[in-house]
């Protein structure tokens, strides 16, 4: 709870809102539901124009850095005009940005009933404007910022190449990132090299050296949102995380992409769930501003180009350009069943719309989504948060490594043929590894059974409704007497599942 609570003043805030925008008053505020990083307050002043306050809470990251990071142009998307800004100490008492009010409604209030057809226009309307994101790559990987705002921090001037011509724009400097990886979990209180960096090594690198200094520094190891680990299933250690990410730093150059065309520093919007895209009221499928750019960092493309967080769903993935099926016996299945099967086949043929329009007008996105699936993206994108879990997993697809070395991208090269897998585990070890793993996995699935016992009651990211918090806290506490019985074999291990359950009451 202290990690969202921010004091400032609201007056104050509504006086600097309407001299932004030219009033001479704020008439009335009105306060937007919470965000899990910031504060939003609708603005109407008495010349009739609305504006948006956003105030980043404590967990929002870095003071000064993430509001100043947020104010940013981007290449040919409808974002909100910024009005006025103020990421240093001043007379509101918290930073702020204040911005337009986006127009349109969000997409989340029309696609429930939008048809298939209409949905789609929207997807391909997102996919230009994911290749106009990556029509700009940038000569450094970081923060994208004004260079007033970066005095006193480490950073680069900004070039960038766009139509095969390098473009200098000195407004503009490269610093360190505010990717939320960097602030989570308690990492926002440890140093650590934030960049800016030069390459896509120093890039990947920083990753992994930035979880180690954190798996040494922090007091206490953060606890795991996907798994339940105790006594029975399975207990991390700082070891086992380090020597999963010096395995991690040993294969950067093995898993990156030797594709340079998809590891060029690109910005992108990670986020777009149909809460942050909003679009014409009376033409839904025309897209008219993107918000929440909170966080954003020059990266990798392969780090960050995905398809839309819209597209995603629970159920059966589809790969490559694979096209989705009914099942055969669709006609036997009772009314739910078959209501349940049309509803996954439609959100399928969805994505797989979007891969194919993808494929057919922008091959280099295309050749991402495809290094995104391989086992080689997997053991970086593990990595980014060995911090809080993974560790298991990592190294037991290390060890599986060494039947499939040659087909890693540093290997399957001509210079990187004679490059021999660099690891050697002992018998012993291997049983030890296993062992982690199917106790890792017993936590994942206990951890599963509790979500699905709670349904709207499991608090998602540590949030739930207020109306539900006394039911959620009793489910909760259930919960933790049914794992206890379950798992504990004596008053040592039910005091250590005390102690590390991950709920707080």
């Amino acid at each position: 709870m202290a990690q969202r609570y921010i004091h400032f003043d609201v007056e104050e805030l509504a006086r600097v809102g309407a001299a932004a925008v030219g009033a001479k008053s704020c008439l009335n505020i009105k306060k937007y539901p919470d965000g899990m990083y910031s504060k939003a307050f609708l603005l109407t002043m008495d010349n009739d124009m609305q504006a948006v306050a956003k105030i980043p809470n404590p967990n929002a990251g870095l003071p000064h850095l993430t509001t100043s990071s947020e104010v940013r142009s981007v290449c040919k998307t409808p974002v909100p005009k910024v009005y006025s800004w103020n990421s240093r100490p001043n007379s509101v008492g918290a930073e702020y940005i204040i911005m337009e009010k986006v127009p349109g409604v969000p997409l989340d209030s029309v696609w429930p009933n939008m048809e298939i057809g209409d949905r789609l226009a929207v997807v391909k309307n997102i996919a230009r404007y994911q290749e106009a994101w990556m029509s700009v790559s940038f000569n450094h990987f970081g923060g994208l910022y004004f260079a007033q705002d970066l005095d006193g921090f480490r950073h680069q001037s900004m070039s960038y190449e766009k139509g095969g011509v390098t473009l200098l724009d000195g407004r503009f400097a490269i610093g360190p990132s505010t990717a939320r990886e960097n602030v989570d979990n308690g990492r926002s209180t440890i140093q650590f090299d934030c960049g800016p960096w030069s390459t896509v090594v120093e890039y990947l690198t920083a990753i992994g050296r930035r979880e180690i200094a954190c798996v040494k520094a922090l007091p206490n190891l953060p606890k795991s949102p996907i798994a339940l680990y105790g006594p029975g299933t399975y207990q991390p250690t700082r070891a086992r995380k380090l020597k999963a990410l010096e395995s991690y730093l040993t294969m950067i150059k093995y898993l990156c992409p030797v594709d340079q065309s998809i590891t060029s520093s690109c910005l992108w919007h990670s986020d777009l769930h149909v809460e942050n895209i909003f679009v014409d009221s009376k033409s839904p499928t025309e897209i008219v501003g993107i918000i929440d750019w909170q966080s954003t960092e020059l990266a990798p493309l392969f780090n960050h180009a995905r398809q839309p967080h819209l597209l995603d769903y629970d159920g059966p993935q589809l790969h490559n350009l694979k096209r989705p099926s009914l099942p055969e016996n669709l006609p036997r299945l009772d009314i739910e069943a078959q209501r349940e099967a049309k509803a996954l086949y439609y959100k399928q043929a969805l994505c797989s719309l979007y891969r194919t329009f993808v494929y057919k007008t922008n091959p280099r996105l295309y050749r991402v989504l495809e290094y995104r699936e391989s086992p080689s993206f997997d053991l970086l994108l593990l990595a980014r948060n060995l911090l809080i879990d993974g560790e298991a997993t990592y190294l037991a697809r290390i060890v599986e490594l060494e039947g499939t070395w040659t087909d890693l991208p540093g290997v399957a090269t001509s210079e990187g043929k004679d490059h021999q897998y660099p690891f050697s585990f002992s018998n012993e070890e291997k049983a030890e590894i296993e062992r982690d793993l199917n106790g890792s996995s017993l936590g994942m699935q206990a951890m599963q059974s509790i979500k699905d016992s709670l349904g709207d009651l499991f608090p998602e990211k540590g949030i739930v409704r207020p109306e539900q918090y006394e039911k959620a806290k009793d489910a909760l506490c259930q919960a933790k007497e049914f794992i206890i019985r379950e798992f504990a074999r004596n008053q040592n291990e039910e005091k250590a599942w005390e102690e590390e359950w991950p709920f707080s009451s």
